[in-house]
């Protein structure tokens, strides 16, 4: 990815400042190079970060050309432009999932959108756990009591402690005695242990799901900065599909990148394994699976 963002990004600008003045005969040239059954569309197709490249490309170019023609497009208006682009959620639905300008899927676009819940309660630390056990069977409940928590010895044997006395939970009125037992056991009646939480009440709230920070600041290379209609405006963006082509010759071949869709015949081919510089050329199979054409 690295490499592919070295080469992407002198390549925009030198694919859309120098081939669209390209003789007949320059074209016809680099046209050798291309596979017998190369086409620009189905290249275009498997690739469209190429586009999204493209796109964002020719909207930096043409916001610095607005800004210095109108002196209205202040720091203050981009940001207000910004802010509106932003909000309006049916257009940035559309850029975020097309392939060939966000590229995140419409997929993931749902997931972004659903609701985060919030579960907000109100705590009071007002327990004490004590060291008693209720036994039933093999199993072991360990009791909280709420303070003040009494513990009563016996009359004649003060060093045994017969039972304990506090309110079982927040919401209890009454005192409880328990009287310990065979299943009723006080492991520690000096040691009472720390205070827990005790839960008042809980509210269970919901937040509208939101695309991530980055990747609004991504998509934010697609905001015109003097119109609200940027859908309409990147859709009208003219693509140099020869520049797109050329990125094969110059880059896409030696790096590997499948230039047309596999045949049945070659569903199950190799699937690529050389480093650059590769020597052979490839073809990508219906799962995205980029394999040797033999």
């Amino acid at each position: 990815m690295k490499l592919l963002n070295k080469f992407l990004i002198p390549f925009a600008a030198l694919s859309l400042a120098a081939c669209s003045s390209l003789e007949v005969d320059d074209s016809e040239a680099f046209s050798e190079n291309f596979p017998e059954d190369f086409d620009g569309a189905v290249y275009m197709e498997l690739h469209p970060q190429l586009v999204s490249l493209q796109v964002r490309n020719y909207i930096v170019n043409y916001n610095a050309d607005a800004k210095d023609a109108d002196s209205l497009i202040t720091a203050e208006a981009v940001i207000a432009d910004s802010l509106e682009f932003i909000a309006d959620t049916a257009q940035l639905h559309k850029i975020y999932a097309s392939p060939y300008y966000g590229g995140y899927g419409e997929e993931r676009w749902q997931e972004a959108m659903e609701p985060t819940m919030n579960l907000k309660c109100k705590m009071r630390d007002r327990y004490t756990m004590v060291n008693l056990n209720q036994i039933s069977g093999e199993d072991t409940t360990h009791i909280k009591l709420l303070d003040p928590i009494t513990f009563v010895k016996d009359s004649t044997d003060t060093s045994k402690i017969v039972s304990v006395v506090g309110k079982a939970d927040s919401a209890a009125t009454e005192v409880d005695t328990l009287v310990l037992s065979d299943t009723l056991v006080l492991l520690s009646g000096k040691n009472r242990g720390t205070a827990v939480p005790d839960t008042v009440s809980c509210d269970t709230t919901y937040s509208p799901g939101a695309v991530s920070a980055p990747q609004l600041k991504f998509l934010a290379a697609f905001n015109f900065v003097n119109t609200t209609k940027d859908w309409e405006m990147i859709k009208a963006i003219p693509i140099d599909t020869f520049a797109i082509s050329l990125h094969y010759v110059v880059f896409g071949e030696l790096n590997g990148w499948a230039y047309r869709k596999c045949k049945d015949s070659e569903k199950e081919n190799p699937v690529i394994s050389e480093e650059y510089p590769v020597t052979k050329r490839y073809c990508a199979d219906a799962s995205g699976v980029v394999r040797e054409i033999k």
